[in-house]
């Protein structure tokens, strides 16, 4: 054997790069596999059903493998269908074995309540504000927010509540999970989880002097794709495939349309939409990197490796302006009459995730070729119409395109509010 330490792949810029790595030490094998190849026994995972597939054994685990816990295959070709994180110990066992990994996904931001005029407007003390939906999947995966409560109808004008931010997506493998593919020509695919969407902002009351009083809520962040691999993964002694993808960021959520208009007042403006990501940590976020910060491959065989990051969501798209009031067209001629609610603007798409930031490496003879790929940017979401009345109100901007070594396309900006006629509608202004 030749002393050497193994090396490593990190990530960067859509490639593809193929390295040969040296025999490791012994000492180093054996630290290795003496800590996480040969476990000590453990009791099964307690969701999880085996059926034959006549070559081997098909097992489908509906709650992943909970820390503490080992899944073991057969001599055979076995498929494993795991759906929720690895936290313990997967052994594929002998033969050509096919083990699929899916991350929990976040749960959704529920919609903000609807506005009415209140010295609390906004407080989230009164429930008007969506609940975020929760993170992380949780063992069963996350729960969508509730709506929050409604104002009281018989009081005019007041802005919305914000829609709920969407959970984080669980990883797939997590930092004590642990995946032996054994011997034979094994196929291996790791998935985060799905970030959740962002909640709808609620609908502005009904218009008042400012239409700023009585805009849509702003639509909830997306919540951020989770990360793929944050443990061990031994794909094996055969020729095999592993394939590592970060969680997609789920969408931002649409803002609220604004108030409707009053014969005395204008309509409210569109709530913006929110981002594509950033859930409720931060204003944005980005798709799920693919291997982790302790993300750890090491090959032993001949293995082709992919860890690609996961796509940033796409911004929610702005709410509409509220529709204004519709007079006579003597009372227009009349009138010194107000631009009526403004579109909400998109929001901005979330970042590409990385695809790697942990460890890539070979041992005891193994070959592998690496390809890293950077998750693409979201698009920016559309901004809303502007309102429709006599003077209609102006289009919503565009949301910001997020950044990767893809970018996302940026959204489109809303079109103006209809014109108001005493008859037929026929045209559309774009101040």
């Amino acid at each position: 054997m030749r002393n050497r330490p193994p090396r490593t792949a990190s990530g960067g810029p859509v490639r593809q790069v193929q390295h040969w790595w040296p025999l490791p030490s012994a000492a180093m094998l054996a630290v290795t596999f003496s800590i996480a190849a040969v476990p000590t026994a453990q009791a099964a995972p307690p969701s999880c059903t085996r059926t034959s597939n006549g070559s081997g054994v098909d097992v489908v685990c509906e709650r992943g493998v909970p820390e503490g816990t080992t899944l073991d295959g057969s001599d055979g070709n076995d498929r494993f269908y795991l759906n929720g994180a690895v936290a313990g110990t997967v052994n594929g066992g002998a033969g050509d074995d096919l083990i699929i990994v899916t991350g929990r996904a976040g749960g959704d931001g529920g919609k903000g309540g609807n506005g009415h005029l209140d010295g609390r407007s906004g407080d989230t003390k009164n429930t008007k504000n969506g609940e975020n939906g929760g993170k992380n999947g949780g063992s069963t995966g996350g729960a969508a927010g509730t709506d929050g409560a409604t104002g009281p109808s018989a009081r005019a004008g007041g802005s919305a509540g914000v829609g709920g931010h969407g959970g984080n997506g669980g990883p797939g493998v997590t930092e004590t999970g642990v995946i032996n593919g054994g011997t034979g020509n094994n196929t291996i695919t790791v998935t985060g989880g799905r970030g959740g969407n962002g909640g709808t902002g609620g609908d502005g009351g009904t218009g008042t002097a400012d239409p700023a009083d009585s805009r849509g809520g702003r639509g909830g962040n997306a919540g951020d794709g989770g990360t793929g691999n944050l443990g061990h993964i031994y794909p094996g002694d055969g020729e095999n495939t592993v394939t590592i993808i970060g969680g997609d960021s789920g969408t931002g959520g649409t803002g609220g349309v604004g108030g409707d208009a009053t014969a005395s007042t204008r309509s409210g403006n569109g709530g913006d939409g929110g981002n594509g990501g950033g859930g409720s940590e931060r204003a944005n976020g980005r798709g799920g990197a693919a291997n982790g910060k302790t993300g750890t491959i090491v090959s032993t065989g001949t293995d082709d490796i992919t860890v690609q990051g996961g796509k940033g969501g796409r911004g929610g798209r702005g709410g509409d302006g509220g529709t204004g009031h519709q007079p006579s067209a003597r009372d227009a001629a009349a009138a010194d009459n107000e631009v009526e609610g403004a579109g909400g603007t998109g929001g901005t798409g979330g970042d590409g995730g990385v695809a790697n930031i942990g460890n890539i490496m070979s041992q005891d003879g193994g070959r592998a070729t690496v390809h890293t790929i950077s998750g693409p940017g979201g698009d920016g979401g559309d901004g809303g119409t502007g309102g429709d009345g006599i003077t209609p109100g102006i289009p919503g901007l565009r949301g910001l395109n997020g950044v990767a070594d893809t970018g996302g396309a940026g959204g489109a900006g809303g079109p103006g509010g209809h014109l108001a006629t005493t008859g037929t509608e026929t045209g559309r202004r774009n101040p």
